[in-house]
């Protein structure tokens, strides 16, 4: 399910429109191309990936313009499809990007800054 909210999503879809009303061919954006998931967040990126492809392809459904970028993008899609099933069955080998304890330490020593701060 898309998200209305989803930044990525909007700049697919406001990139396709605007392509389009100009009497230009949409296009598949490079930056959709899907890669191996090395971290939880590469295959969280390749899931955003999937939904502005799925994008894309209702788009071209609604206002066709190149049936060529078409099948490159049905191509990506299944590529993307096949690297977030081959991300969750190695997921143990993925890595957490994210520290939880370094933020908040962080956010702690952030928070008796401020706190300082408004005591003076």
């Amino acid at each position: 399910m898309q998200k209305e909210s989803c930044p990525k999503s909007k700049n697919t879809f406001v990139r396709y429109v605007e392509t389009y009303s100009n009497g230009k061919v949409p296009g598949v954006q490079n930056s959709m191309r899907p890669r191996s998931a090395k971290s939880f967040n590469q295959l969280a990126d390749l899931c955003s990936i999937h939904h502005q492809l799925e994008l894309f392809l209702w788009l071209q459904g609604k206002l066709p313009s190149n049936a060529v970028e078409v099948v490159r993008a049905a191509a990506m899609k299944e590529r993307t499809i096949e690297l977030i099933n081959s991300g969750l069955m190695d997921a143990e080998k993925l890595s957490l990007d994210h520290d939880y304890i370094s933020k908040d330490l962080r956010v702690k020593k952030i928070w008796a800054s401020e706190r300082k701060d408004n005591d003076d």
